[in-house]
């Protein structure tokens, strides 16, 4: 029996499918939540679009996702527009994405918040690595558009400032897809040179599209790292760009850049008028505490006069003088009557009573010193033996030995002896 079947095999029915899908939905537009973002080194993004209830796979190719201006990430929504298939290696039903815009924030302004997140992380608006900008600069870099009214208010505002000598334009585009490059490399031509006091980047007002160049990554990190004290005047007082947030300053305008750069005349004047005031007034100070320190000084002078002082060191000498004459008078009167009472009492003493007392006690003296004399008891029968070779007074036989030689002080006269024996009591 035959069998009038059709039988696909998987490839047919897989082709068979697409070209289905692929006729139905030759465009179509999606909105979703990302998830499973993935960006592959070849360019190619790949992900899943899904909201609460289904998700879909999505492939977005490099050719197609190179006009993005902001960078996808999982959990974005957006709204895709692209085709329906089939990836036939695996039967997976995808779409191919040709067009991504984020919902809510536009692409532009996304792209502004994404890497302003990005760079404010790194530190690059931090306020320690900013340098000072200098309050008379010499030499500008101006980068710019030749053509612009930025230059022409910049120019009129700088040339009522003081100091000045150089300004150096730097031509360049400020809109387009030109301008990041360009902008990029002038700044770079200024930091290499060096010559520079500071560069001003600056442009009229305009659209987040107008001023997208001085939100390029490129262009900002340039200014960044420029070596060159750096002032941003891009656009309006409400307009911001990621340049404002990296420069050394940021100025709202390029007129208000141009005079914040460098003081006007009226403006030194004012400050010359102020720092002489200043000073007359500092010097009145100084000068009144002078006068005061002055008439101190003269007043110690004058109490400390070194004639003044001898006068009164000699009319003190006087004074003391005469004080010393009193007290030697009064002295020799005090001995006059203390002789004249000795004079009285050795007038009723006679001579020998007066002498007899000192008599007697120098017999007793005598008497002792006798007794204590050491040839007293040699008149008494004793003797003094000593040791001839060391001259020492033996007091007994202890030590003596047979044959040594002895000396013997008598009250007249001495002897010398030899040991021939010895005894101990």
């Amino acid at each position: 029996m035959k069998d009038d079947r059709v039988i696909y095999s998987v490839t047919e029915l897989v082709q068979t499918a697409r070209a289905l899908l692929e006729a139905k939905f030759a465009y179509v537009l999606v909105q979703g939540e990302l998830g499973r973002f993935t960006k592959h080194p070849s360019g190619h993004m790949y992900f899943d679009l899904k909201d609460e209830k289904s998700l879909i796979s999505c492939a977005f190719f490099k050719n197609s996702n190179q006009a993005l201006t902001f960078q996808p990430e999982t959990g974005l929504h957006v709204m895709v527009g692209g085709v329906l298939t089939l990836y036939e290696a695996r039967g997976q039903f995808q779409m191919n994405v040709r067009m991504m815009e984020p919902k809510g924030l536009g692409g532009l302004q996304l792209a502004f918040e994404q890497l302003k997140r990005k760079l404010m992380l790194e530190g690059l608006f931090e306020e320690s690595r900013k340098k000072a900008i200098p309050t008379f600069p010499k030499r500008i870099a101006l980068i710019t558009s030749p053509s612009g009214a930025a230059i022409q208010d910049f120019m009129k505002i700088l040339e009522t400032r003081v100091g000045i000598e150089e300004v150096d334009l730097f031509p360049v585009k400020v809109q387009g897809t030109e301008a990041p490059l360009e902008i990029r490399q002038a700044i770079e031509e200024v930091s290499s040179l060096g010559k520079h006091d500071v560069v001003v980047i600056t442009r009229g007002g305009g659209s987040l599209e107008d001023l997208a160049a001085f939100n390029d990554e490129g262009v900002v990190r340039a200014l960044a790292n420029c070596s060159v004290p750096t002032i941003s005047a891009v656009g309006h007082e409400v307009d911001f760009t990621l340049c404002d947030f990296v420069a050394d300053r940021r100025e709202p305008t390029p007129t208000a850049a141009a005079a914040h750069l460098a003081p006007g005349h009226d403006e030194v004047k004012q400050q010359f008028d102020h720092l002489e005031h200043r000073l007359r007034e500092a010097l009145e100070n100084q000068i009144k505490d002078k006068r005061r320190d002055l008439t101190e000084l003269l007043k110690t002078l004058r109490d400390r006069r070194p004639d003044l002082l001898l006068d009164q060191a000699r009319q003190d000498l006087d004074y003391r003088t005469d004080d010393l004459k009193t007290a030697l008078e009064n002295l020799l009167k005090d001995k006059q009557i203390s002789l004249q009472r000795m004079g009285d009492f050795l007038s009723r003493v006679t001579p020998l009573q007066r002498i007899k007392p000192y008599q007697e006690r120098l017999r007793g003296l005598e008497a002792q010193l006798q007794a204590y004399h050491p040839h007293g008891p040699l008149k008494r029968g004793y003797a003094i033996v000593t040791d001839k070779k060391s001259g020492k007074i033996l007091r007994d036989s202890k030590g003596l030995v047979k044959g040594e030689h002895l000396m013997i002080q008598l009250q007249k006269g001495r002897v010398e002896s030899e040991v021939v024996s010895t005894e101990e009591d």
